[in-house]
């Protein structure tokens, strides 16, 4: 209970979001209002990433974003604290829906719910966000019948950007590190980096997952295994196998992993009590098509990505937001691309064969 209470003193002082160490590439910054002067004199993809990761804040948090909140009431201030019992009601409440069985309450659980709270704008935009990703999470989560609250993960791991890297070399939604990468079929070359596209990741993540699940058998550890690898899992396991839970263990694992379970459990709360703690959601996405709402197709020839949006009419912003793997903007055939289905007539007219 000191460790715990020592922990929670000094996670108020030093946001848990700072942990990773991702380095948040402000993905969404300069991408709402581009100028088209911008884009046309952008003479490759790597380039446009740049422009449009481009400024040095963290995370989502920067002011320039065309945010729109739905509730501007300044009446229906953000409630940023809430007490001990409360939470546990609520923990519990959550907990006896959930899957993983690991929503539970303790100090240091309530600190980093306290310490998401005060970033509400944060949190406003992810949620704006999650309308894209969460059906495909759901989706590939329930393909591979595990617990769909995994889907959070991607929000510890990366914001919910698909470009994101970390100073480790991890990149992508799910902060996948080229080694990993590679056992689950996520290729890196000069053309594309499958670590950086959604479907396939999260695809990978289901699969690691579920490898973790069926070594490790507790949905704590395979968290912590997630975040710090199962080496270390296995090493603390066999160095104290009288413990088998993450609590009980918790003293032994690196200061990241520490937080990392108590973040999970806090963003599960917040993507459920946003409401109740007066938190608005920001319905102005860079995404303008939901992911139901996209086809993927083959590329049988090489080709132009602005090219093959503006064959397309569709803005060359919303095609690279649909597939962030490609690096560089010749796309050899042999590779997909993801785009509107209310662009098909016009693929078909005109790309007949």
């Amino acid at each position: 209970m000191f460790i715990l209470k020592s922990l929670a003193i000094q996670s108020i002082s030093k946001p848990f979001l700072e942990q990773k160490n991702v380095m948040k590439m402000n993905f969404y910054k300069n991408i709402y209002n581009p100028k088209l002067e911008d884009i046309n004199n952008i003479h490759n993809t790597e380039k446009l990433w740049k422009k449009m990761l481009g400024g040095k804040k963290k995370s989502l948090s920067g002011k320039r974003l065309s945010f729109h909140p739905r509730n501007n009431n300044k009446k229906n201030a953000v409630i940023i604290n809430i007490n001990p019992e409360e939470l546990r009601l609520r923990l519990n409440f959550l907990n006896q829906k959930s899957k993983i069985k690991i929503l539970k309450y303790n100090s240091l659980v309530h600190a980093s719910v306290e310490s998401y709270l005060r970033m509400s704008k944060y949190i406003g935009k992810i949620i704006s966000l999650s309308d894209f990703y969460f059906p495909m999470f759901e989706e590939k989560l329930e393909n591979y019948r595990l617990p769909k609250e995994l889907k959070y993960l991607a929000i510890i791991e990366s914001n919910l950007n698909p470009v994101a890297i970390s100073k480790a070399g991890a990149r992508g939604i799910w902060q996948f590190m080229p080694e990993t990468g590679k056992i689950y079929n996520l290729n890196i070359n000069n053309i594309s980096d499958d670590r950086n596209d959604p479907i396939k990741s999260t695809e990978a993540a289901c699969r690691y997952l579920k490898f973790l699940y069926k070594k490790i058998g507790n949905w704590e550890l395979v968290l912590a295994a997630y975040n710090a690898g199962p080496g270390i899992v296995d090493k603390i396991l066999q160095r104290h196998n009288n413990r088998k839970s993450f609590w009980e263990l918790w003293e032994f694992f690196p200061k990241e992993t520490q937080n990392y379970i108590p973040k999970f459990i806090a963003i599960n709360y917040i993507m459920n009590y946003y409401k109740e703690h007066n938190i608005s959601i920001y319905h102005s996405s860079p995404y303008r098509y939901k992911y139901t709402e996209t086809v993927l197709i083959p590329v049988k020839e090489k080709i132009s990505l602005k090219f093959f949006a503006y064959s397309l009419n569709l803005s060359y912003q919303d095609l690279i937001l649909l597939n962030p793997q490609y690096l560089v903007d010749l796309i050899p055939p042999g590779n997909k691309l993801r785009f509107p289905k209310n662009k098909i007539y016009l693929f078909k007219k005109n790309y007949k064969n």
